[in-house]
């Protein structure tokens, strides 16, 4: 049999009709294709309970991926996976582009849901796909969040960054190890932990990171003032921040630990962490 998955709460919690509407667009090519909502049933039981014989599609956000691979055991799917890419964060979808089908425009996902990197943080583990956010990155998702409680269903990430940048966030002092080797950093701005090149709804944070290479990228945005870095952030669009090197490290290994002086908040393929001072990521 064939499912499609949605997420009612995707895309400024549209996820209800778009997912209908694509249910009827690719009733075409799976033309016994069920519908169900994440809301109502569980993915992560669903999915572990289907035989090879069956195709399980997730349409939605990161925030749907991160929701699904974190309730089920990746290394123990046995159906075909894809996923179709809508909502208000597809990073995942940025990042394999070159892979979608040009007629369904779905992306296989099965080989990208096996040997996922984890995080620790705050005394729990998640899986995550795409990478991790912390400092004004992960202060920001706090926000929105804030907002969308309160809400708010159009929410503009940029303006967001700009006014805690001239606002309230203050740069932390950090320590950053990546496989046992350890540096310090004054103003730190972000650092992050990558399994992916985007995040933050299209962000080239780690141009040169690659899924399956069992590498992480840990990029540091560091040492200069407010003006000077929000002057960093367009280039940040299309990965030319790295080329600063006296305020961008880059770093790659197994492990990365980071730890601020002052919590600060985090995400986690768009899913916050409150008041967060320290977090381990590792792929094995």
């Amino acid at each position: 049999m064939d499912y499609l998955f949605y997420n009612e709460l995707s895309d400024s919690s549209r996820g209800k009709e778009e997912g209908k509407t694509l249910y009827e667009e690719l009733k075409a090519h799976f033309p016994d294709l069920q519908l169900k909502s994440v809301q109502e049933v569980n993915p992560g039981e669903f999915i572990a309970s289907c035989s090879e014989d069956d195709t399980v599609i997730l349409a939605g956000g990161d925030g749907t991926l991160n929701h699904a691979i974190n309730l089920l055991d990746p290394e123990q799917v046995k159906c075909r996976l894809l996923f179709r890419s809508f909502g208000t964060g597809n990073d995942f979808f940025n990042d394999v582009a070159d892979r979608q089908d040009p007629e369904t425009k779905l992306v296989p996902l099965n080989e990208y849901i096996v040997g996922l990197p984890t995080i620790e943080v705050k005394g729990k583990t998640y899986r995550f796909i795409n990478g991790i956010g912390f400092g004004i990155d992960g202060d920001c998702c706090v926000e929105a969040e804030r907002l969308k409680k309160e809400g708010a269903k159009d929410i503009n990430y940029s303006s967001i960054t700009l006014k805690l940048l001239f606002g309230p966030f203050k740069p932390r002092k950090a320590t950053v190890t990546v496989d046992g080797v350890t540096k310090t950093f004054d103003k730190v701005y972000l650092a992050s932990a990558m399994n992916g090149r985007y995040y933050g709804g299209g962000m080239n944070i780690a141009p040169d990171q690659k899924r399956g290479t069992g590498l992480l990228t840990s990029v540091v945005i560091h040492g200069k003032g407010k003006l000077g870095t929000f002057m960093m952030f367009p280039g940040i669009i299309k990965g030319k921040h790295v080329k600063d090197k006296k305020h961008v490290e880059v770093l790659q290994g197994k492990e990365i630990t980071v730890t601020f002086d002052v919590p600060c908040g985090l995400q986690i393929d768009g899913e916050v962490v409150e008041d967060v001072t320290t977090y381990k990521a590792t792929i094995r």
